[in-house]
C-alpha cells in the first residue's frame, strides 16, 4: 500500500510539473518571426507595417489607417521607447498537441515612457496564429504574476520597482 501511494505522489508530483512549463514548438520558427517583425515595426513607428503582422483581433477590425493612427497618437504622446526586444522559442499552447494552427510566443520587452524616464521590463506572451498569408499575432498579455513568469521565462524575476509610495 505504501509503495503505490508513493507512486500515485510521485505522478501527481510530474504532471504538475509537466504543468508548470510549456514544451518548445517543433517548427514554429516563422511564429517568432512574427512576433519579432511586429515589435520591431512598433520600435520604429512604422504602424502601418505592424498592421501586416496582427489580426482583426489585435486591431479590434479597425482598418490599416484607422489602427496605425491610434498606434502613432499613442506611441508619439506617450513618448514610447522600445529599445530592447528578447523574442524566446514559441511554445506548445496548452490543450494542444502541436503548434500547427497557433503558439505562445514569450517575450522580454524593455521600454520607457514619458510617466516612466527609468524603463521597465515587460514579459509578455503573444498567441500568434497561422493564416493564409502567414503567422499573425492574435493576441498579447503581460505577465504580472511570478508564477506565470516562471512559467514561460523559467529563471526570470519580476523587476521590483523603485520609489514606490
Amino acid at each position: 500500500m505504501m509503495i503505490r501511494t508513493k507512486l500515485m505522489l510521485t505522478l501527481v508530483l510530474c504532471a504538475c510539473h509537466a504543468g508548470a512549463s510549456a514544451a518548445p514548438c517543433e517548427d514554429a520558427a516563422a511564429a517568432a518571426t512574427a512576433v519579432e517583425d511586429y515589435l520591431v515595426a512598433m520600435q520604429e513607428h512604422r504602424f502601418e507595417d505592424a498592421y501586416d503582422d496582427v489580426t482583426a483581433n489585435m486591431t479590434d477590425g479597425k482598418s490599416r489607417g484607422e489602427w496605425a493612427a491610434l498606434q502613432k497618437l499613442f506611441y508619439e504622446g506617450g513618448e514610447v521607447n522600445i529599445f530592447g526586444i528578447d523574442v524566446r522559442t514559441p511554445q506548445v499552447p496548452e490543450g494542444a498537441a502541436d503548434c500547427r494552427a497557433r503558439a505562445m510566443v514569450p517575450n522580454v520587452l524593455k521600454s520607457r515612457d514619458k510617466f516612466n524616464n527609468q524603463g521597465l521590463t515587460e514579459f509578455e506572451v503573444y498567441t500568434v496564429v497561422a493564416a493564409d498569408e502567414g503567422w499573425r499575432i492574435d493576441a498579447q498579455q503581460t505577465l504580472f504574476d511570478q508564477a506565470e513568469v516562471d512559467r514561460w521565462f523559467p529563471g526570470e524575476k519580476m523587476p521590483e520597482f523603485r520609489d514606490q509610495y
